[in-house]
């Protein structure tokens, strides 16, 4: 019994651990005064002109709707804590993640294709973890689920890095109005 106990609150940490990391993931920019990733971290060293010299001067309001609707979801699923409803509750806002991902898609054209690409496979990956962890409730499908949500985090941070020059995050603002 006391390892059944042991086990449960080990998926729970486990899980707790990936959503975090995905939550930072989603509120990067959020920080300072808007600065993207100005803690000291050179996160930004990936591809820093290929990416972010595509899109136009501004954003229309629809794509930056579309942006700030990813952001949302991605925040929503950040914010799930493991509990007995988990697996449904993950489902959810993975499925909603994928459908605001598509609108965004829709709105962006060619914009961030390779992004988006990588987002739509990692999401994909994790619904599969997740389908796995319904099924298998066991260390190793705890496992699937933070790697593929490490892999979500990853692939969300990309995308929404590269529009943000294009559609920056409200939250730098939303947070403290004592700038």
């Amino acid at each position: 019994m006391s390892r059944l106990t042991l086990t449960r609150r080990a998926c729970r940490n486990v899980l707790l651990s990936g959503l975090v990391l995905l939550a930072a993931a989603c509120g990067s920019s959020g920080s300072a005064a808007g600065s993207p990733a100005s803690a000291g971290s050179p996160a930004s060293a990936g591809s820093p002109s290929s990416s972010a010299a595509a899109p136009p001067a501004s954003g229309s309001a629809a794509l930056c709707s579309e942006v700030a609707a990813l952001r949302g979801s991605l925040q929503h699923l950040a914010s799930i804590r493991p509990s007995p409803s988990t697996v449904a509750e993950l489902r959810t806002a993975v499925q909603d993640v994928q459908s605001n991902l598509a609108g965004l898609s829709s709105a962006a054209g060619n914009l961030w294709s390779g992004q988006v690409s990588d987002l739509r496979s990692a999401l994909s990956k994790l619904q599969s973890a997740v389908s796995t962890l319904a099924t298998e409730r066991n260390a190793s499908s705890v496992s699937g689920v933070v790697t593929a949500v490490r892999g979500v985090s990853t692939a969300a941070r990309q995308l929404l890095d590269a529009a943000s020059p294009s559609c920056p995050s409200p939250s730098a603002s939303s947070g403290s109005s004592a700038a």
